[in-house]
């Protein structure tokens, strides 16, 4: 797997965990591999569009928390670490319904930053490590794609953002 392959993996987590879109309460999301498929319908949310969780979340700028040069490692550390330090802070505030899926996306960061720091921070060095087929496998587990699916639609519905 290239490094660009590798960094879309990166994209794909971080968007599902930080981003929604105007549509999120009426989709349903298809995820598929090789060997399964799954079909989720995301539920309606409620609540307080002003809680702590969706202010924490409206001062985050998704796209500044992994900006940087992909092929620079200390510029990928960086970001990582203000990925962390975001999904730790937003798992700390996240209202009941959702903190499973907070928790599950916050867990696969964790570990594609563990996983990225033994290689340096290098996503050549991460794909020639062998490790980037099993971090693929990993974020096109449907768990972890409908969790994004859910966390995105709470952004949304209740956050509006």
């Amino acid at each position: 797997m290239r490094r660009s392959a590798v960094a879309l993996v990166v994209v794909v987590l971080v968007a599902g965990a930080c981003s929604g879109s105007e549509d999120d309460t009426e989709r349903s999301t298809a995820t598929s591999d090789r060997t399964t498929s799954t079909s989720a319908t995301v539920p309606t949310y409620t609540g307080d569009p002003q809680s702590p969780f969706c202010n924490l979340l409206r001062g985050v700028d998704t796209r500044s928390v992994l900006e940087g040069d992909p092929t620079d490692p200390v510029a990928v550390e960086a970001g990582f670490r203000r990925l962390v330090g975001v999904l730790r802070d937003a798992l700390a505030l996240a209202p009941p319904e959702i903190e499973a899926d907070l928790a599950l996306v916050s867990e696969g960061i964790d570990t594609l930053d563990a996983t990225l720091a033994a290689v340096g921070y290098d996503y050549e060095a991460l794909a020639a490590s062998g490790q980037a087929p099993k971090l693929s496998e990993a974020v096109n587990d449907p768990a972890f794609t409908e969790a994004g699916t859910r966390l995105g639609a709470y952004r949304t519905q209740v956050c509006q953002l």
